[in-house]
């Protein structure tokens, strides 16, 4: 669980483990709606999670329930001891764990099935295709040589269709998996029919015997195999952005403790950390919490949340946000917010929610996915019928009903929408753009103007030097040489651009003494014998 245990006008948050398709996403969300107090359910095929609108009586044992009773697995309902922390692992505690179990056990899986299903019906292919041209495997050795091959194929790698086609079947479903099922069960089971008892069908195909369509079944389970791979990859990557994101929150804090009227300083982790306490920063280390100066100046890059790529100065009684990177001076910060509640926790949400909401566009390829599987089935039925009517034997009526279902498959209806919501979104984050939800970005395609409220900001997003103007007798490239290097001992982006001016120029830098840096104003030393200052103009008395 991934949320706070239930409570008036709050939703809940549930990880779901098992579902391979929008029939999967509407089979949970049925289930749900039909808890005692569940207002909306909407699920998330690519995020794996379920949101619940509760009226604050719902019980998150009964919602894990009745998603168990679906036939899907919840990994933990009990909610975490520290609530506080960002959702990362602090926050989803044991839930978070198990899902990221889950799904680098997926992952593996995938690979597994993929390679053995591959390796098999590779050669498969070739016999099945050679019609005569291989020596020796036109006869009964090449039918039985086709059988050995296709079998593990199906019953190995592809078993999981057939278990999950009877998970839904049992609760009186259908998804995609029953039309990958029955198609290549259909194919599997014809072929085995027709190799051990040809004289069953008399007007065969292949000779004087029928023909086989192993490779069929066999191609059909590795062609799904290779997209669900390739879904799971997908998924891998997709909440990449809200890890990135996570993970600049630090795990460990340097908490200040008084002790026998002497301050001390402790590590502890982050999530223990209360609103009140004081924590010190030093230069280099990522702010935990969002806290407020109480001690001490320095820089803050807070490009990570803002997207300003200047650093912003940092004084007594100033507020800075979990997150950020101290740059140049050690602080002592009073911790104000924590987790979820500092501004990075604040983005984090919003990240997720808007990767798990739905866009118009999800809700009509819901509807279409929905009837799809049970409209296909009854088309497969239908074609086997007609074809039956029409004087077909049953051998080509079984082909043509085969067919049907095994190039009928809705994943892309349920999976294509939410996928692109959740890269679309998780890519923006990356980039500094949040957007509120999947029909903000649905909306984005129909912009044909932006404006924008600041000027010289769209840029390499960080400073560099265009123009270096010097003064009367002055050489350009002797004052960059000198700036660059009293800069040469400096973090700030100002002096990195002008270092980095330099060296493009092939200007050699000189050795900087007694470099000195005054926070928010400039720096100085000696090169050469001569005392160099970079700074603002007020600094330099200009």
């Amino acid at each position: 669980m991934t949320g706070p245990a239930p409570s008036p006008g709050e939703s809940l948050e549930l990880d779901v483990i098992g579902m391979t398709c929008g029939a999967c996403v509407r089979r949970v969300e049925k289930a749900l709606a039909k808890v005692e107090g569940v207002s909306e359910a909407t699920v998330n095929l690519v995020t794996n999670r379920a949101t619940i609108q509760h009226d604050g009586r719902t019980d998150a044992v009964a919602l894990a329930g009745a998603i168990r009773a679906a036939g899907y697995e919840v990994p933990v309902v009990e909610p975490p001891p520290l609530p506080q922390s960002t959702s990362s692992e602090a926050e989803a505690g044991p839930a978070r764990s198990a899902l990221e179990q889950a799904e680098d056990s997926e992952r593996s899986r995938a690979r597994r099935d993929l390679v053995v299903a591959a390796v098999l019906t590779a050669p498969l292919l070739v016999v099945a295709m050679s019609h005569g041209a291989l020596a020796g495997l036109d006869g009964p050795e090449g039918r039985w040589l086709q059988f050995a091959l296709a079998t593990p194929v199906v019953f190995g790698p592809g078993r999981r269709f057939f278990r999950l086609a009877w998970q839904a079947a049992r609760h009186g479903a259908s998804d995609m998996n029953t039309l990958v099922a029955l198609g290549t069960g259909a194919a599997w089971g014809y072929s085995a029919v027709a190799l051990g008892f040809p004289a069953l069908f008399p007007h065969g195909t292949h000779g004087a015997l029928p023909h086989l369509y192993f490779e069929a079944a066999a191609a059909v389970v590795a062609f799904v195999l290779l997209g669900k791979w390739i879904e799971v990859g997908a998924r891998g990557h997709l909440s990449d952005a809200v890890r990135g994101l996570v993970a600049l929150q630090p795990k460990w804090a340097h908490r200040i403790r008084s002790e026998d009227g002497r301050e001390a300083e402790e590590d502890v982790p982050v999530e223990r950390l209360k609103s009140g306490e004081r924590i010190r920063i030093r230069p280099g280390e990522r702010m935990p919490t969002d806290g407020r100066v109480i001690e001490g100046s320095t820089t803050v890059d807070e490009s990570t949340l803002t997207g300003e790529s200047m650093p912003v100065d940092k004084h007594v009684g100033d507020s800075i946000s979990g997150g950020t990177l101290n740059q140049v001076g050690s602080v002592v910060v009073e911790v104000t917010q924590i987790g979820s509640e500092s501004a990075l926790g604040r983005v984090v949400a919003a990240v997720e929610a808007a990767q798990g909401s739905r866009a118009p566009i999800a809700r009509l390829a819901d509807r279409v996915s929905g009837i799809f599987v049970p409209v296909v089935l009854g088309l497969a039925v239908l074609t086997f019928l007609g074809w039956m009517v029409a004087g077909a034997d049953v051998a080509l009526a079984l082909e043509r009903m085969v067919s049907v279902l095994v190039i009928a498959c809705p994943c892309a209806l349920g999976l294509a929408t939410p996928a692109a919501i959740a890269v679309g979104t998780g890519r923006a984050a990356q980039l500094g753009v949040l957007f509120k939800g999947g029909g903000a970005l649905e909306a984005a395609s129909r912009v044909d103007t932006v404006f924008l409220d600041k000027t010289g900001t769209l840029t390499a997003g960080h400073p560099i030097v265009t123009d270096v103007v010097p003064g009367a007798g002055v050489d350009d490239t002797e004052l960059l040489r000198l700036v660059a290097s009293v800069e040469a001992a400096s973090e700030h982006p100002l002096g990195r651009a002008l270092i980095a001016d330099a060296t493009q120029r092939g200007i050699p830098l000189s050795t900087v003494e007694g470099f000195q840096a005054s926070l928010g104003r400039g720096v100085e030393g000696i090169v050469g014998g001569q005392r160099v200052k970079v700074g603002t103009a007020a600094w330099l008395g200009i």
